[in-house]
């Protein structure tokens, strides 16, 4: 079973460069289809949020864009045994690459992330888009409104299909 996330104040001390937090909100979600490569490692869990904008793409996966007065993007913020295991494995779905972070698909930054339950703040690797790259009519991105992907794409569609 998965410990609740430790709020102690000596749980928030993190430098500027470095975090013991990771803030997903897309396949890593829990009982979502990546969770399970990551949950063996999983220390603590707690739902959250970041300040953002979501989108989803046409493959499906959602990007997390930063954009002036975009509301909250909602996921969950995990801590980790073997941190970069996880962070391996979470860089490779992400196309992130440490070696080269400009060549990235997304980039791995720190945020604040607000714990929902308590409104405590941390600061977690958050995955994101990079907005001077980011064109949603050229991408062809879906804003996912609300601000959390799982609710998003479990909506009903009223475009005159079948889903």
């Amino acid at each position: 079973m998965i410990s609740p996330l430790n709020l102690s104040p000596e749980a928030f001390m993190t430098t500027a460069t470095t975090t013991n937090y990771i803030f997903v909100y897309d396949v890593f979600l829990k009982d979502a289809v990546k969770h399970v490569k990551i949950v063996p490692y999983i220390n603590t869990w707690a739902r959250a949020e970041v300040a953002g904008k979501l989108y989803q793409l046409p493959t499906g996966l959602p990007i997390l864009v930063e954009e002036e007065n975009a509301g909250k993007v909602y996921g969950e913020v995990m801590t980790f045994q073997e941190f970069e295991t996880v962070l391996e494995i979470i860089d490779s779905q992400e196309g992130y690459r440490p070696d080269v972070p400009q060549q990235s698909r997304l980039l791995r930054e720190i945020r604040e992330v607000t714990i929902s339950k308590t409104g405590e703040k941390v600061q977690a690797y958050v995955y994101v888009f990079p907005k001077e790259k980011f064109n949603a009519k050229e991408m062809f991105a879906v804003h996912a409104h609300g601000g959390d992907w799982r609710k998003f794409v479990m909506m009903p569609r009223f475009d005159g299909y079948e889903h």
